[in-house]
């Protein structure tokens, strides 16, 4: 019986994990430029409900672009 190492390193997963988080940071921002901008009246620009979403709308965005990256590359 064999054991064949790991394809990802620690390094590796490490790399992809912060750099995950890095996108999503920039994500969020470029999310919150262009929706709390906009004219309306519920969410103010310097609401902390309003960042919390763009953040969670731009963590979404990054998952779906790692997880689709992955699709298309690996399975």
């Amino acid at each position: 019986m064999s054991t064949q190492p790991s394809d990802f390193s620690g390094y590796m997963i490490l790399v992809l994990v912060l750099s995950f988080f890095v996108i999503s940071y920039f994500m969020g921002m470029l999310v919150h430029s262009a929706w709390m901008y906009e004219d309306k009246g519920s969410v103010k620009k310097d609401s902390r409900m309003g960042w919390i979403l763009c953040m969670i709308a731009g963590t979404g965005i990054t998952g779906w672009m790692f997880y689709y990256g992955y699709y298309v590359n690996f399975l």
